[in-house]
């Protein structure tokens, strides 16, 4: 571990005014955290992480070696929107998470459990025990007894905001969860929390693309909770992406599919899916790994689309309030993703959302001004 992460038994310091930073793009948040920790405002390890936002954002760079996460440079670099908080976790900064997520996110129910990160042992990789279809559509699960270097992590999932279809927050749950550590707290907010666009809905349109590929990406939800059914599972899939993966690669770099004696259904469907989109858009326009990355949205849900109205908005803010308000104890930090630039925020509400937000946060809590980092990043685009 770099010494400036500091060591067990470090004296942690207090900030006489909560930090609270602005990013653009989620992952970005990481380096403000390892930057406390470095200096001494969050210990090495074991913090709770509270985690506002329409996704999990708890995937894992799929091919990333476990000790990565070790060169803080080297893990920033492998990190995107999607899958920078549990290499945060296998480092041990994070120990307990706490998902808050609107009514109208499906990835994960309303649960509390516990599981293991570690090390895959054949393949070096990070991966995980946990039985949610999340992970397993993903290919992120593994059998207990096939991970090194275990960590155990303590997930809570809630929802808030459900006055939007006219039910209560069961507000106690809530309490009970965030009142059972005593770790410092790392409050996190995507501002798509509070309303939110699924992209690529709009990708290709003409072609109704994002509805033909839930057909080609389609996963079966495991029988069974038995390690050995899910294993099998995990493996089909592994199958079924690293084949379109191949096959997208292929189209992208010489334009044509490629050329197999023995043709998979799947082969056939994306064949098919080419001559569609082909029908609606010149060669030259279409970006097949765009076409990929879209399809790997679509497993036994989709991404959470709900665009909310003025009135939607007020309810989330309230539920907001309440949750600041019942907070044991402060934040150690507060970070802020806006998450516009890639249209998970929708651009019309992001500004009215974020001055909320540091509002309310301002109004509850001891709160500094926010460093606008996403500003600093758009000036320096501009001197280039």
């Amino acid at each position: 571990m770099d010494d400036h992460l500091g060591g067990r038994g470090s004296t942690i310091k207090a900030h006489k005014k909560i930090p609270v930073y602005v990013v653009e793009y989620h992952q970005e948040v990481l380096p403000f955290v390892y930057k406390n920790i470095g200096s001494k405002y969050l210990p090495l390890e074991g913090s709770t992480i509270i985690h506002f936002d329409s996704h999990p954002d708890m995937l894992i760079p799929k091919d990333m070696p476990a000790e990565t996460v070790f060169d803080k440079h080297a893990l920033f670099e492998c990190l995107s929107i999607e899958n920078w908080i549990l290499p945060a976790v296998y480092a041990g900064h994070f120990k307990n998470l706490l998902w808050i997520k609107p009514p109208w996110a499906q990835q994960m129910l309303d649960s509390s459990q516990t599981f293991n990160i570690g090390k895959e042992i054949n393949s070096g990789t990070i991966r995980v025990d946990c039985k949610e279809n999340y992970f397993i559509s993903e290919c992120l699960y593994t059998r207990t007894q096939c991970l090194e270097s275990t960590r155990a992590v303590d997930l809570h999932v809630a929802t808030l905001g459900n006055e939007i279809n006219g039910i209560g927050d069961d507000m106690s749950i809530i309490h009970k969860v965030i009142t059972k550590y005593d770790a410092p707290i790392v409050l996190d907010i995507d501002l798509d929390f509070f309303s939110t666009s699924n992209p690529f809905k709009k990708t290709y349109e003409k072609a109704c693309l994002y509805e033909r590929l839930k057909t080609i990406y389609a996963f079966e939800l495991p029988s069974s909770k038995d390690d050995g059914t899910i294993s099998e599972v995990v493996e089909s899939r592994k199958k079924q992406l690293d084949e379109l993966e191949g096959i997208f690669k292929h189209l992208e770099s010489t334009r044509k599919m490629p050329d197999i004696e023995e043709q998979s259904e799947l082969y056939k469907m994306v064949d098919d899916l080419r001559k569609v989109m082909l029908d609606n858009y010149e060669d030259k326009d279409v970006d097949w790994l765009l076409v990929h990355d879209a399809g790997c949205t679509c497993d036994d849900s989709e991404l959470p689309h709900h665009v909310s109205t003025g009135e939607e908005l007020n309810i989330m803010f309230k539920s907001f309030k309440s949750f600041l308000e019942m907070m044991p104890k402060c934040p150690v930090i507060v970070t802020i993703s806006r998450s516009t630039d890639d249209d998970y925020t929708p651009f019309e509400n992001v500004e009215l959302i974020q001055e909320t937000v540091v509002k309310l946060l301002k109004e509850t809590f001891n709160c500094d001004e926010p460093v606008l980092d996403y500003l600093n990043k758009s000036d320096s685009e501009e001197e280039k």
